[in-house]
């Protein structure tokens, strides 16, 4: 009898495992989108998550929430996940996140998320087709922004100032571009959400360019010291590759 007992457990352990992995495959898709999503940064999850929450919007003809989010997945996808995808695959891509994103502001129009997200891919969706060709997007870019800035400008960690700071930053200064702007937009962004390592990066870019080398090392010191923000973890490693280049060129 005492023998069987480990077999038993054993048996008994399989059994639960299994009904785990059956309720989880069970769940609402939008359910394992999320749950994908937050794992993004690990192989294969991040284009699961995108899959997954396209589902969820074909399951919900009403659901902003899968909207929004099947979007800010989009924008992981092509960003951070794909990188080196050639700029007329990310256009495809970037499209079908903006495409998502009206149709969340279309359920919900006062619903800030949709429309950080449709801004914000507005802006990857240019830099893919190229700022000059894209310039006509700008205004939309920052109708979008100054609607976020109204409703909710914390909306992801200062976003909309972030998103702001970074455009006035790459428009070429003919066009409407200004660092005195992006200074402006991305130091209120920071102080909103100092946890944001992003917003320092981008930060750092502009204080470069202006001259202002010391304050740049500092920013990018405090990237590579920071303990990421568990909200943006998966974007952590990428950003602070980015700004160990910077800092190694300041140095």
């Amino acid at each position: 009898m005492k023998n069987r007992l480990p077999v038993v457990s054993i048996a008994i352990a399989l059994c639960a495992l299994a009904s785990f992995v059956a309720a989880a495959d069970e769940a609402p898709p939008i359910e394992r989108a999320r749950a994908a999503y937050e794992q993004r940064a690990e192989p294969g999850q991040a284009q699961a998550a995108w899959d997954l929450f396209k589902q969820a919007v074909a399951a919900d003809a009403g659901s902003y929430a899968a909207r929004w989010e099947a979007a800010r997945a989009c924008y992981y996808l092509g960003e951070y996940f794909k990188p080196g995808a050639a700029d007329d695959d990310k256009m495809v891509l970037f499209q079908e996140g903006i495409d998502l994103a009206k149709q969340a502001i279309a359920l919900e129009p006062k619903g800030v998320e949709g429309h950080f997200w449709l801004g914000v891919l507005y802006g990857v969706y240019g830099e893919a087709k190229g700022i000059l060709k894209s310039l006509a997007m700008v205004p939309d870019i920052k109708a979008e922004m100054a609607t976020c800035r109204e409703i909710d400008p914390s909306v992801e960690g200062w976003g909309p100032d972030r998103v702001l700071g970074r455009m006035y930053y790459r428009l070429p200064f003919f066009k409407g571009g200004d660092n005195k702007k992006s200074l402006e937009h991305l130091e209120q962004s920071l102080k909103g959400a100092p946890t944001n390592a992003l917003t320092r990066l981008y930060l750092a870019e502009t204080c470069k360019s202006e001259g202002q080398k010391p304050r740049a090392r500092q920013l990018l010191e405090e990237i590579a010291a920071m303990t990421p923000d568990p909200r943006w973890a998966a974007e952590h490693p990428q950003i602070k590759a980015e700004a160990d280049k910077l800092l190694a060129k300041l140095k």
